[in-house]
């Protein structure tokens, strides 16, 4: 935690009479200078509010609470700096496990509110914000320390940090390193001065910061030299499987242990890997939806002592903040854990029949909600693509005052949608009954339950070559070829994406379960005979490639991969009924029809693995290989953008830097300049308010959703940035996860 309490946290928030806060005695929150104890339950329960030093590690401990910010492990606890009279500066450290009536205070959790408690401070919530991390020329100094243990050694690094947001630098940056660093007596540390962002700049004052014994270490390397990370915290029942050899065989009943976490996992009760995984990767973000523990243990491996004894036996998997616990379990326990969660009624999915074939722009005539709501007809992700070139969200060119007028091109490339009943048609046409009759089979004995992993994959392989090998109703594809000639006349590159009614979809946005086709207009479909599915190793974008490169093919193949063995495996652990699924289509042109593509990012409407950092997460990748699915041995930068309204500033805290390729070292600079960063901020916020605007039940107050930390659910938005400079936005969904 922070500590930073923006206006929108503040409703609701209630704090005594400044006046009441001022009269109580000093007594009452202040610890004498010095102050001893013996026990460790003894300080727990007796230290105030407001505490004069930490004299050691057991102090830190019990004042310090669970980290919740850009590293989610080891403690944290924050500090005021009084600093009206500059000459006297007066230093508090808050006791973040402070009770009154049996319940941790405002005062615990808030620099704001503590000040107000322990110096009586005046300022409303607004003017104490600007005097104290938007200002060099500061009232109050409000900063936490924080433990990291980093290289596999026993003694801490204590780490001095600000809020993100935070614009203190140089000269300030030693003044108040010196006044906190004289209050800490904690033997053996190493003390360190850690900026959150990068305005936060000590380019001057290295000298003076190394005289006080105080290094400067940036997020990227403390990720770097930190041995466990947790990704999603929780717990699972399961069999432990260090480095499996066949992931097809991996059940929901297993906890695998791998090098770098494959692109097509499918469920598993729980994931550690010795890599470090791409936070904003569909595997990751996967987790975080379903609940499932996951972390990075960078010394993992078949020799490991914490791991090696519990070898493919069953066990309890618990994933914290400030470690991971295993201990060993019975089968009766692992399948009783997965029965209960399996212990839910099917979902039964709904959709409207439709036979038009409708571009986006007319999926947009009406509000951003009436667009939205032709998800009931054509999948999400195809109304959300609508949604995206709506007039009031990011427009088309010539939608005069809209991002796309304003840029002078379209930010959401043009396209048309293909209904969801197109593929029930397909299934249900007669020469196709041998198709359906398979799905049908499947589909009860996968709901029956009792199916394993192989006998899964051969059932979907054999539904999904009869897919291929089907025929379209007389007039769908046409109907098809007829708005595609409409609406990009003479492009001849396209991209067949799947626009499933399971997928974006409220707690269920089945990202990475389909796949994506192209297709060459040119190319015609094969009278007779099946199309094929083959791996391309040579494009970092399409992984697969239909042959013939038709229209129809890519077609089939998108029908055919809502029977991927993951989407399977997923819609049954969510509980789906898989009797009601359909497949729609969003068809686009190709994104590098007009320029070569020159990087990939996904921006997440939230701080991911944090609690009280407001803003948003981006992950951008140079080149073509994409975030969500990134090619083995790469990994995408990471960069948290801190903000909270219009009129303060954006803060980018790079906390890992781009590995694009196998076998070239890791970046040193971001991807992209800053300037380019705080573009991609600022439209992802003009999309999520209108979102918000468009979605009853999102956020209660859509003024003030971007910075919200406690929304349920955030967007998360894919885009690609060209060679000449334009932006071409992807797709938008809901994500549940945090």
């Amino acid at each position: 935690m922070t500590g930073f309490l923006p206006r929108a946290r503040a409703q609701g928030l209630t704090a005594a009479p400044d006046g009441e806060r001022r009269a109580a005695p000093a007594a009452a929150f202040l610890a004498a200078p010095g102050i001893r104890f013996t026990d460790f339950d003894e300080m727990l329960g007796m230290l105030p509010l407001a505490v004069d030093e930490i004299d050691s590690f057991e102090t830190f401990q019990s004042i310090s609470t669970p980290a919740g910010d850009l590293v989610a492990n080891g403690r944290v606890a924050k500090f005021l700096i009084d600093r009206r009279h500059p000459a006297e500066p007066a230093l508090r450290f808050v006791n973040g496990n402070f009770t009154e009536n049996g319940e941790v205070p405002d005062s615990a959790k808030y620099h704001y509110f503590f000040g107000r408690a322990t110096f009586g401070i005046p300022e409303s919530l607004d003017d104490f914000n600007d005097h104290t991390y938007f200002t060099q020329d500061k009232r109050y100094i409000a900063g936490s320390i924080r433990s990291y243990l980093l290289d596999g050694g026993a003694d801490p690094v204590v780490g001095l940090q600000f809020y993100p947001q935070d614009v203190i630098r140089e000269q300030l940056v030693v003044e108040a390193v010196s006044v906190v660093r004289t209050r800490i007596g904690i033997p053996s540390a190493r003390f360190a001065f850690v900026p959150t962002g990068a305005q936060q700049t000590t380019a001057t004052v290295g000298q003076e910061l190394a005289d006080l014994d105080v290094e400067v270490l940036p997020i990227d390397r403390i990720l770097g030299s930190v041995d466990y990370l947790p990704l999603n915290v929780g717990e699972a029942w399961g069999h432990l499987r260090i480095f499996p050899r066949d992931n097809d065989e991996l059940a929901a009943t297993d906890i695998p242990v791998f090098d770098e976490l494959p692109l097509d996992l499918s469920v598993v009760a729980g994931v550690i890997t010795r890599s470090v995984q791409d936070t904003n990767s569909h595997v990751n973000l996967k987790s975080k939806e379903r609940n499932t523990p996951n972390a990075v243990l960078r010394s993992a491996g078949p020799d490991h002592p914490r791991l090696t004894p519990f070898a493919d036996r069953p066990v309890h998997f618990v994933v914290r903040k400030d470690g991971f616990d295993l201990e060993e379990t019975t089968e009766e326990v692992v399948a009783a854990k997965l029965a209960e969660r399996l212990d839910r009624p099917l979902v039964p999915l709904t959709w409207e029949p439709e036979i038009q074939v409708r571009s986006y722009d007319e999926l947009a005539t009406g509000t951003p909600a009436q667009t939205r709501a032709f998800a009931a007809k054509y999948g999400s992700k195809a109304a959300n693509i609508g949604f995206l070139a709506h007039r009031s969200v990011l427009g088309r060119v010539e939608d005069a005052g809209s991002p796309s007028g304003e840029r002078g091109y379209d930010l959401v490339p043009r396209g048309l949608a293909v209904p969801l009943q197109a593929y029930r048609d397909f299934i249900d046409h007669p020469p196709n009954s041998d198709v359906k009759a398979l799905i049908d089979a499947f589909v009860a004995d996968e709901q029956a339950g009792g199916l394993s992993p192989k006998e899964r994959a051969a059932r979907v392989e054999e539904i999904q070559d009869g897919i291929m090998a089907a025929s379209f109703p007389p007039g769908a594809l046409e109907r098809v070829r007829a708005k595609l000639d409409e609406v990009l006349p003479g492009v001849e590159k396209i991209k067949v994406r799947s626009s499933a009614n399971a997928e974006d979809v409220p707690n269920f946005d089945g990202a990475g379960l389909h796949d994506s086709y192209a297709a060459d207009t040119r190319k015609r479909d094969r009278p007779i005979g099946p199309c094929l599915v083959e791996d391309d190793d040579e494009d970092g974008e399409v992984k697969r490639k239909v042959k013939p490169k038709s229209l129809g093919c890519a077609m089939k193949g998108v029908y055919a991969s809502l029977w991927n063995k993951r989407a399977v495996e997923e819609r049954s652990f969510a509980r789906i009924d898989q009797t009601t699924i359909a497949m729609g289509l969003a068809i686009v042109p190709a994104y590098d029809t007009e320029s070569d593509v020159a990087a990939n990012a996904v921006v997440v409407t939230r701080v991911l693995n944090t609690d009280h950092v407001f803003g948003y997460s981006l992950s951008v990748q140079a080149g073509n290989n994409l975030v969500t699915n990134p090619d083995p041995g790469t990994w995408s930068e990471l960069t948290v953008a801190a903000f909270i309204s219009d009129t303060e500033p954006t803060s980018l805290t790079t906390t890992r830097y781009a590995k694009p390729t196998r076998d070239a070292p890791e970046w040193t600079e971001p991807v992209l300049p800053p300037v380019r960063m705080g573009e991609l901020v600022d439209l992802a916020r003009r999309v999520e308010r209108a979102y918000c605007r468009a979605t009853p039940g999102y956020y209660p107050d859509c003024r003030f959703v971007t910075s919200a930390d406690d929304k349920e659910t955030s967007l998360d938005l894919e885009l690609k940035i060209l060679e000449n400079g334009r932006l071409v936005y992807k797709q938008v969904r809901e994500f549940g996860g945090r």
